[in-house]
């Protein structure tokens, strides 16, 4: 129809015939945009707006449409068009629906009267012309003068029609929208193509559309004289204009086009230059320009909402079917708006559509040639030598080709993927630390050959410098969000989905990695041996894959691993005869057997875990997925070694040992704490002179090498502490054995030092067995209270039972003593470099009757605390010294190596832009840098959890080693302590290298023989200790999780204050401040609009009635959010401007049908709570009954003590 109207105008003869056809036009529009706009004011009559808009247009239709052929002299036929031909299928009263709707169209026109365009300075001749109303009709007399003129029977026939043609508009919602952009489109071309003839008609022109309120919506231009404009340069005209600040009418949205301004060179540049101005702006701030965006997407999205509406409710016009197949034949012949390829391309990678080898290799060769054209740059040609047009078999040839052209290197390395999105995998460069090469990137995972973490690959990687990476200017923001509810369209997902679907969007990128050189995978040279993974899986809609055979879809854990897929087939032992709802949810370990040439991950099911949901079922797949599922309770006859009461001490186990029993010696430990590992003890000896002692419990004495259970504890290596239980090392009899619990008799090893009152050495430190008799068990708080006030006359009620004869006095003066000594030396400790990194740890509330998290609480680091450890550094790194000058080829150390170089320079980047220096050529600088920054931050906690988070990641992880072959002194500094040796002796109950250096120190003072392990045994083992470490630290940060999940599932929603900590095109990472849990805000699912054109730098949010101005987030800003488990993930929102007014006891949102369950289930949850009430305190006494029995038990034996004594 456009091409038909062009042709028109290409003569003048045809200036009354595109006149006619403006009028035309622009009377059928008016007509649809008054109906949706009644349409629409009813669907939101709270939008103040609509009222208005709609008594102009019924103005509008009155003055103009219904009078517009009042004064046209002559007619001249025009071609009539078929309205019935719009109403849907043929049937037998055809020809009379015809002719019935002809007549009430002639009878119309016969009442319409004629109002004369203003053309009085047109100069042409102008013949008249009958005004034809069909578009009219069809839009408006076709649904409602007809309906009611027809006979019973045609409206019956009618309304048929009418609810077959409403079906059919159904189906084509999205496309309704393109019609009317359509119909507006072409209105506008024939307006400025019909003002460029004349200024009388480019004045009438304007004065028409500025009087008409309903047309004044569109996007009008000052048009130029004389100059013919196209449809792209009046879409870039209206950029220019917008972008500059000049004064336009408001516009529907066309979305497509919008897609079209984005990609103009002119605005990209006008856009930046507004980056740049807005950017200079205070932080609280907001471009005018940045909220006339916003207004434009608010219209357009109403617009989209009108236009559903209007296809749903109105018949089609043939002009609109007419336009309609153009879009289809348009759509089909590949012709697509960037929009709308990007939707069918989600359609082709759905998760139920099969991958072919075809497309595999595709994607790898478009992948490859676009990484090779970004380094060599768009505007040189690729050599088509360099264009890779091969198979997998090709790989090594093209690599080599691309070395020798010099753009990469082939490199064989381990592989790492990232653990937000798997589509993301890194191959290390260097292994020096210091060093400033970034790893290679690889975007896809056919790329990385379908890789799993660890594996070790050999790869082609391209030099550093080049332009390798997306750009992220503003043409590729959007504005985002503004849902009405808690959902998604058809045609999304959320951002860590975990599918491994290939695509050349690469817009789901989580990590930035604009300076990292892009890699491709040649082969995979070694596979790692982990190839169990746990997830679940819901034994429904199998899914078929590239044969015929069905699949049914596990969901890793793991986001490093693609979905899962089981084969039907080896799947019927697990179903049996179980109902539906019996196979849904269920927790399972795999076993994955192939990755196949398509890059579809094959396994088979191993052993249930339980089901989804289940708390212990949970926990258990937690152990299984961090490689735990061997730790298994000891069997009972380990547990029967040590049940009995311990031996009473006799001669002989006073050999080598230091009778420490009379001495006050006391434990400090967390409240909850029942593995009581370390003791003090301090004693004056002289007016600046102090001995100063450190016990920890002997394990070794009871844990014999190379026994039976010695072998079974070495491979379990630690305890594990999960967010409800600990999972011992020991067996839990040897645990109570070891624990130096208050008025026993207890093995020890002890460190004493000589020290003046500053914390200064007097001489070295002495080592010896010992055998202590503990005569309190202090908590943290108990010590605090003691530093917090000195001089308060505390009494026995103040602080646990006092054993073996001494005071509270004795107690509180040296708690006194050993604070002051601790204070001086953590100060002279942090002069000399060391550095401390606080990550917060919750702690949760229990219910005693369920286990469910009712609260949760961040552990805090007080002096107490600090107190404990300064004392705990001291010893550990006393013996590392002793152990390694008597045993300098298998003392077993901890090394902690400095961070990643570039990681921090990153950092330091990110800072410098927020006006932030961070120091980093020293542990020392790093650590004053940090206090500097947080104690100038406007919010100094926020400021403090950021730069935690932040610095995690370059750091890296302390290890075990053993010392042989540690030649250099740098292979056994530790860069957090900034001490020159280190190594962990304090804790044997629940470290297995602490035992270890437990025989390494009694060999060295002659107790007992060297150890018989070698080198190379030594070397395996701490290989273990650190990967058990390692593993249970994730299991119990991961229980954290959970925990933390239960506790926001059980309250339905939580509010917090976070810190933005990272930004990007499609989400945003926070940090609670009340938790410390790292939060995704995933763009597309919050309630207010976002604008990201300005991302990373910055996003606006605004509400979506725009009564509020918008407000800026970057990286450092503290926002409200709210937390709710959606679809079984912790999921954050920003909120409304009326949810921050209402405040965080403001109610979920729910259904109605929700709240009368609440309503009704209210009685029941009181009963319930009555009765857990009940429960609690009857634990409390239980628990109080218990320890008053236990005084009893510490008294009477004080009293045997004495009496044996005496």
């Amino acid at each position: 129809m456009q091409h038909q109207q062009q042709q028109q105008l290409d003569t003048e003869s045809d200036y009354p015939t595109a006149i006619e056809l403006l009028r035309q036009r622009s009377q059928r529009l008016a007509t649809r945009l008054q109906q949706t706009q009644k349409e629409f004011a009813t669907k939101l009559p709270n939008t103040s707006d609509y009222p208005l808009i709609e008594q102009k247009a019924n103005q509008f239709m009155r003055n103009y449409v219904s009078q517009s052929q009042t004064q046209l002299p002559q007619q001249r036929s025009m071609p009539t068009l078929n309205v019935a031909a719009a109403t849907g299928t043929a049937t037998a009263n055809h020809v009379q629906q015809q002719q019935h709707q002809q007549q009430q169209q002639q009878h119309q026109q016969n009442h319409l009267t004629h109002m004369p365009l203003p053309m009085s300075g047109y100069p042409y001749p102008m013949p008249s012309y009958g005004m034809p109303m069909h578009s009219l009709t069809a839009a408006a007399a076709t649904a409602t003068t007809t309906a009611a003129a027809m006979p019973p029977t045609h409206q019956q026939q009618q309304q048929q029609q009418q609810q077959q043609q409403q079906q059919q508009e159904q189906k084509r919602k999205r496309k309704s929208r393109q019609v009317l952009n359509g119909e507006v489109d072409a209105l506008k071309e024939l307006v400025l193509r019909l003002a460029c003839l004349s200024p009388d008609i480019k004045a009438h022109a304007q004065q028409f559309i500025t009087q008409n309120e309903v047309l004044a919506q569109l996007d009008w231009l000052n048009f130029s004289d004389g100059q013919p404009l196209n449809r792209a340069n009046n879409y870039m005209t209206a950029n220019l204009m917008r972008l500059s600040g000049a004064p336009i009418a408001r516009r529907i949205d066309g979305g497509m086009d919008m897609h079209r301004q984005q990609q103009m060179q002119h605005q990209l540049q006008l856009q930046q230059q507004q980056q740049r101005s807005t950017a200079r702006l205070p932080a609280n701030q907001v471009h005018p320009m940045n909220q006339m965006r916003f207004g434009e997407v608010l219209r357009s999205r109403r617009d989209s909402d009108l236009s559903t509406t209007s296809s749903s409710s109105t018949a089609a016009t043939p002009q609109q079917q007419q336009y309609q197949q153009q879009q289809q034949q348009s759509d089909n012949s590949g012709a697509q708006s960037p929009r709308k390829r990007n939707r069918n391309r989600k359609k082709r990678t759905d998760k139920n559509t099969p991958r072919s080898l075809q497309t595999e290799l595709e994607a790898m060769r478009s992948y490859i040639n676009k990484i090779v054209q970004q380094y060599v740059g768009s505007e040189q040609q690729l050599p088509q030598e360099l264009v890779f047009k091969g198979d997998y078999g090709d790989l090594e040839t093209h690599a080599r080709r691309l070395v020798a052209a010099g753009y990469g290197r082939i490199v064989e390395e381990e592989i790492r993927v990232n653990r937000k999105n798997n589509r993301q995998a890194f191959i290390t460069m260097s292994t020096d630390r210091e060093t400033l090469e970034r790893d290679g990137i690889v975007l896809l995972p056919v790329a990385r050959r379908y890789a799993f973490e660890g594996d070790t690959v050999r790869a082609f990687v391209l030099n550093v410098g080049a332009a390798v990476s997306k750009t992220t200017d503003a043409s590729s923001g959007a504005i985002i969000g503004g849902k009405g509810s808690l959902s998604l369209a058809e045609d999304e997902e959320l951002s860590d989905e975990t599918e491994s679907q290939d695509s050349d969007d690469d817009s789901v990128t989580v990590i930035a990695s604009d300076n990292c050189p892009k890699a491709f995978v040649i082969a995979i040279v070694k596979q790692t041996e982990l190839r169990q993974i746990v997830g679940n899986i819901s034994f429904t809609n199998p899914t078929k894959l590239c044969d015929d055979e069905l699949f049914y879809k596990f969901r890793p854990f793991d986001l490093r691993m693609p979905m899962v897929y089981i084969p039907q087939a080896s799947c019927a032992a697990h179903l049996g005869g179980k109902q539906i709802d019996e196979v849904c949810g269920l927790l399972y370990l795999a076993h994955i057997l192939e990755t196949d040439s398509n890059g579809h991950c094959i396994a088979e099911l191993v052993q249930p875990l339980g089901r989804v949901g289940d708390l212990d079922s949970e926990l258990k797949a937690i152990l299984f997925h961090n490689s735990l599922r061997d730790i298994v309770p000891y069997e009972e006859r380990f547990n029967k070694m040590y049940a009995d009461a311990a031996p009473a001490v006799t001669a002989d186990d006073l050999v080598n040992r230091r009778d420490m029993r009379k001495s006050c010696v006391f434990t400090i430990d967390p409240l909850t704490a029942r593995d009581l590992d370390d003791a003090l003890s301090i004693e004056k000896i002289s007016e600046n002179e102090f001995e100063v002692g450190v016990h920890i419990s002997d394990v070794s004495h009871y844990l014999q090498e190379n026994s039976e259970l010695d072998n079974i504890v070495k491979e379990r290596s630690t305890s594990i502490y999960l967010a409800n239980e600990v999972i011992h090392m020991l067996p839990k009899t040897l645990c109570f054995r070891c624990s130096l619990l208050p008025g026993e008799d207890k093995y020890s090893f002890s460190v004493f030092w000589r020290m003046d009152g500053q914390g200064k050495q007097l001489g070295k430190p002495a080592f010896t067995r010992s055998i202590i008799n503990s005569c309190s068990q202090f908590a943290y708080e108990h010590a605090q209270k003691i530093i917090d006030y000195p001089s308060e006359p505390f009494t026995e009620d103040d602080f646990p039972n006092i054993l073996n004869g001494f005071t509270v006095n004795d107690i509180v003066q040296r708690v006194t003593w050993l604070h002051g000594i601790a204070s001086n030396m953590r100060t002279k400790r942090f002069d000399n470099g060391a550095l401390t990194i606080n990550n917060a740890k919750v702690r949760f509330t229990l219910d005693p009757l369920e286990g469910e998290p009712i609260g949760f609480e961040i552990e805090q680091q007080r002096e107490a605390n600090h107190m404990i450890e300064e004392f705990m550094l001291l010893a550990n790194q006393a013996v590392a010294k002793f152990i390694h000058d008597a045993f300098p080829k298998i003392a077993v150390l901890r090394n902690h190596p400095p961070p990643l170089t570039k990681s921090l320079r990153s950092l330091r980047e990110k800072l410098q832009a927020h006006g932030l220096d961070l120091d980093y050529s020293s542990s020392k600088a790093l650590q004053a840098s940090m206090q500097k920054i947080c104690q100038e931050a406007a919010d100094p906690v926020a400021m403090s959890a950021c730069l935690s988070q932040l610095l995690m990641k370059p750091m890296a992880r302390a290890t075990y080693i053993c010392s042989d072959g540690k030649t250099e002194p740098s292979d056994l500094w530790h860069y957090a302590l900034s001490i020159p040796i280190y190594t962990h002796f304090t804790s044997p109950i629940r470290r297995y290298p602490d035992v270890m250096v437990h025989r390494l120190l009694a060999a060295g003072l002659n107790y007992c023989t060297a150890p018989e392990r070698t080198p190379e045994e030594l070397h395996h083992l701490t290989k273990i200790a650190n990967d058990r470490k390692y593993n249970a630290k994730q299991a119990g940060d991961d229980s954290s999780n959970l925990f933390f999940k239960r506790y926001v599932s059980n309250r339905q929603v939580v509010y917090m204050r976070a810190v933005v900590m990272e930004i990007f095109q499609h989400m945003m990472n926070v940090v609670t401040l009340e938790s410390g849990h790292v939060i995704s805000i995933n763009y597309k699912m919050q309630r207010v609009l976002i604008d990201t054109h300005n991302a990373p730098n910055f996003i606006l949010v605004a509400e979506r009635n725009l009564k509020q101005p918008p407000y800026k987030l970057q990286f450092l800003s503290v926002v409200p959010i709210r937390l709710i488990i959606w679809d079984g993930k912790l999921t954050g929102f920003l909120l409304t401007h009326d949810q921050r007014q209402k405040g965080p006891n403001m109610e979920h949102p729910s259904s109605r049908k929700d709240k009368k369950q609440q309503q009704q289930q209210q009685p029941a949850r009181n009963n319930n709570k009555l009765i857990k009430n009940v429960h609690i305190r009857n634990v409390q006494q239980q628990a109080q009954e218990q320890q008053r029995l236990r005084r009893q038990q510490q008294q009477q034996r004080m009293l045997a003590l004495q009496k044996n004594s005496s």
